[in-house]
């Protein structure tokens, strides 16, 4: 346990952006799933998953070149689905 207020404050935000965070990336992986179901039907759920990457990556939760990675995929994968 830690012994200092600040300390102490500092478990508790981090406690709290750690869940945040969580919830976020879970969210990614729910959208990734959705379009891997079917490609074809979510011209605009790429859009979303695009941003929702870009964001992502600039509050650093996934890295810069992931996100791009993902990105290029998925764009290839709506094109040959398309």
């Amino acid at each position: 346990m830690p012994q200092h207020k600040g300390a102490v404050r500092r478990v508790r935000l981090t406690e709290k952006r750690r869940t945040a965070n969580k919830g976020l990336k879970v969210d990614l992986r729910k959208l990734l799933k959705e379009f891997d179901a079917a490609p074809a039907k979510s011209a605009d759920g790429l859009k979303t998953i695009q941003s929702r990457l870009d964001k992502l990556a600039r509050k650093g939760l996934v890295h810069k070149n992931f996100a791009a990675n993902k990105k290029s995929k998925l764009a290839r994968a709506a094109k040959v689905a398309a």
